[in-house]
């Protein structure tokens, strides 16, 4: 979520296409003179590799247990239609990143990626909604199977915790980004009253007879 916000409002960089994975890895292996360089090189590569392939998997799996799942939430039908959702837009949004290096048309890719940003942050909130709007009412055990309060459990908490680690991280970024920006304001004024109180003097000096 904070990197589709993120991405949303960073427009100076709307125009620049990303290189392809596989552009990176033939660049470091050029420009490598040795294999620790090599491995150095890599390092960041693979990692990213590693991590997009690991919030590939856990995307579907949150749209498998969504489909399979479907007509196991009486309490809230939306929570599984939330699970395929949110899986479909981050795997459409990866296809969109990664599917063309050089695009002919920036212009679509723009007005896809804002698509994608305002629809995962409309589900975001939605999860929201429906999640923790079930949690005094829901009931997850087997028992409770024909009850209209039961919720099949692998839909209900795998939502919640995602919806749970999104809501962490979002704040935690949120306040990351207004601390910077008020550090960076700080600096900004400080080193700014310090130009101002030095700058006559520094004239007076240089106006002055050698």
């Amino acid at each position: 979520t904070i990197y589709l916000i993120c991405y949303l409002f960073e427009l100076r960089n709307f125009n620049v296409m990303r290189d392809s994975i596989f552009t990176r890895a033939r660049n470091a292996r050029t420009e490598s003179d040795d294999l620790a360089t090599y491995c150095n090189n890599m390092a960041p590569i693979t990692f990213k590799v590693g991590f997009q392939l690991f919030v590939v998997a856990l995307v579907a799996l949150m749209m498998a247990i969504g489909i399979t799942h479907l007509n196991e939430c009486p309490i809230n039908c939306l929570i599984p239609i939330y699970l395929i959702a949110t899986g479909g837009l981050y795997i459409g949004w990866l296809v969109l990143e990664m599917g063309c290096e050089q695009c002919d048309f920036p212009n679509i890719k723009l007005w896809l990626r804002i698509l994608l940003s305002l629809s995962a942050v409309g589900f975001f909130i939605a999860g929201n909604i429906w999640v923790y709007g079930a949690w005094e009412e829901v009931e997850t055990r087997k028992r409770f199977l024909n009850n209209d309060e039961y919720c099949n459990p692998w839909v209900y908490w795998v939502a919640f915790c995602t919806i749970t680690i999104n809501t962490t991280l979002t704040i935690i970024g949120l306040f990351s980004m207004m601390a910077w920006c008020l550090l960076a304001c700080c600096i900004k004024l400080c080193c700014k009253g310090v130009i101002d109180e030095t700058t006559p003097l520094t004239a007076a000096r240089s106006d002055s007879p050698a």
